[in-house]
C-alpha cells in the first residue's frame, strides 16, 4: 500500500505544479495588456485634458476589463470609478432601434407603413414618412437647426421674428423635463420636411424622438416600459437609467466642456428628457458591454435584421485606405445603417455608436472578428479621442487576442 501510496501521489503533484504554473503564465499575459490598456488611457488624460475616461471590454460573452481613470467631480476631487453614471448622448438610438427591429420581428410593426399607424400625433405630410426611414435617418425631418445661419440668410424683420420665435421654442425644450416621450414632438412636428422622404439623408435626433411615438403605438405600451421588457431588464442592464435632471441619481458623473486651449469649464446647462429615445441616457461602460455583447451575439434580433441594421445607408462605402481619424465617429450616409454606425477599418466590419452632448462623450462598438466589444465614456464634450484612443485600445486587444492573451 505505501508503494501505490507513492506512485499516485508524485504525479498528482507534478499536475498540480503544472496547473499553477500554467495559471500564474496566463495571469502574466492578462497583466501585460491590461497595463498597457491603463498606460494608454492615463497617457489620453494627460494630452487631451479630459476630466475622466471609463472604459470597459468584453470578449466572447464575458466582460474581461472594466476600470476608470481621472475625476468623475473636479469640484469635489471624486474619482471616477467602474460605478460612474455617464451620459451616453446618441447610443440611445442604438437602444432604440434594437427595440423597434425586435418589435418587427414579432409582427407587432411593419417596417414599411406609414408611420400615422402608430403614431397619429405625427401630423400627414405632403409624402409618406416609413419607420425605415426613420431608423435610417432618411425620413427628411429636421435635426437641430443652426440659427444663427438662418438669421443671416434671412430677408426681411418678419422672417427673422419667426426665426427668432423658433429658436425660443427650441431652446426651451432643452430646459424643459419631460416624463413622457409625445410632448416634445410639439416643438418640430408642424416644420416642413428638408426633403422628399427617402431621397436624401440627414442625421437627426428628432426623427428617432418620432420612433419613439411609432414603438408606444406598436407596442401598445409607454416608450420606457417596451426598453425595460426589451433591452435593459433582460440583459440586466441595472446602471442604466433616464438622465432625469431633477432626480438624485447615486454615481452620476459631473459633466464639463473642453475648449480649444484645453482649458475645463462646466458644461452648458441641458435637460435632455425631451431627447430621451435619441440620447437620453445614463449609463456605465459595462452595461454598453452587456448591450453590444448581446446585439453581436442574436440575444435580442436574429442574425438576418442584424445583418440589415449594420448595412450602410449608401454603397459607396469609404475607401480601404482612407486614414482613420476622430471625424469617423460623426455619422454620416457613408457609415449609418440603422440605428446603428459603422466604424471604418480596412476591410473589417466594426459597428456600435458614439454620442456626444453637454458634459459627455461616448462610443461603443464591436469588432466582430475577434468578438470584442470596447466602450469608452467621459464627462467632457470636446474629447476628441474617439477614433484614435479607442482605436489604439483595439489594437492591444486584438494583439492580445491574436496571441491566445484574452
Amino acid at each position: 500500500m505505501p508503494i501505490l501510496t507513492k506512485v499516485y501521489f508524485v504525479p498528482l503533484m507534478l499536475l498540480t505544479a503544472y496547473s499553477l504554473t500554467s495559471q500564474a503564465n496566463e495571469n502574466k499575459k492578462q497583466e501585460i495588456w491590461q497595463k498597457q490598456l491603463s498606460a494608454a488611457a492615463i497617457v489620453e488624460l494627460k494630452q487631451s485634458g479630459t476630466a475622466s475616461l471609463q472604459i470597459a471590454v468584453g470578449y466572447k460573452n464575458k466582460i474581461i476589463f472594466s476600470d476608470a481613470y481621472g475625476l468623475a467631480d473636479i469640484e469635489n476631487n471624486i474619482l471616477a470609478t467602474p460605478q460612474t453614471k455617464y451620459r451616453i448622448a446618441s447610443i440611445s438610438k442604438w437602444f432604440t432601434s434594437s427595440a423597434t427591429m425586435s418589435l418587427i420581428e414579432t409582427g407587432a410593426l411593419d417596417l414599411n407603413a406609414p408611420i400615422q399607424k402608430y403614431c397619429p400625433k405625427y401630423p400627414l405630410k405632403l409624402n409618406v414618412i416609413t419607420t425605415k426611414q426613420l431608423l435610417t435617418h432618411t425620413s427628411g425631418i429636421r435635426h437641430y437647426a443652426d440659427y444663427n445661419a438662418l438669421l443671416s440668410r434671412a430677408s426681411s424683420d418678419d422672417e427673422r421674428t419667426k426665426i427668432e420665435r423658433k429658436r425660443f421654442i427650441d431652446q426651451l425644450g432643452r430646459y424643459t423635463r419631460y416624463t413622457e416621450v409625445i410632448t416634445p414632438l410639439n416643438n418640430f412636428k408642424e416644420d416642413p420636411l428638408l426633403f422628399k422622404p427617402g431621397t436624401n439623408w440627414k442625421y437627426t435626433s428628432y426623427g428617432f424622438r418620432t420612433l419613439a411615438c411609432v414603438l408606444q403605438g406598436a407596442a401598445k405600451k409607454p416608450y420606457r416600459e417596451i426598453m425595460e421588457d426589451l433591452i435593459f431588464t433582460p440583459l440586466a442592464m441595472n446602471n442604466t437609467v433616464d438622465d432625469d435632471a431633477w432626480a438624485i441619481i447615486p454615481h452620476r458623473a459631473s459633466g464639463y466642456r473642453l475648449n480649444k486651449n484645453k482649458k475645463l469649464r462646466r458644461a452648458n446647462m441641458r435637460d435632455v428628457s425631451e431627447n430621451l429615445p435619441a440620447g437620453g441616457h445614463l449609463s456605465t461602460a459595462t452595461d454598453l458591454i452587456l448591450f453590444a455583447q448581446a446585439f453581436n451575439n442574436n440575444q435580442l434580433i436574429s442574425e438576418k435584421t442584424k445583418s440589415l441594421m449594420i448595412s450602410p445607408y449608401s454603397k459607396n462605402e469609404m475607401n480601404s485606405a482612407h486614414i482613420p481619424s476622430w471625424r469617423d465617429a460623426i455619422p454620416s450616409k457613408y457609415n449609418y445603417g440603422m440605428g446603428v454606425m459603422l466604424f471604418p477599418n480596412d476591410e473589417q466590419s466594426w459597428f456600435g455608436h458614439t454620442g456626444q452632448q453637454a458634459g459627455s462623450s461616448s462610443i461603443v462598438f464591436v469588432i466582430p472578428e475577434h468578438d470584442i466589444s470596447i466602450a469608452v465614456l467621459t464627462n467632457i464634450k470636446g474629447w476628441r479621442g474617439y477614433m484614435s484612443f479607442t482605436r489604439e485600445i483595439a489594437s492591444i486587444l486584438v494583439n492580445a487576442s491574436a496571441e491566445g492573451d484574452l
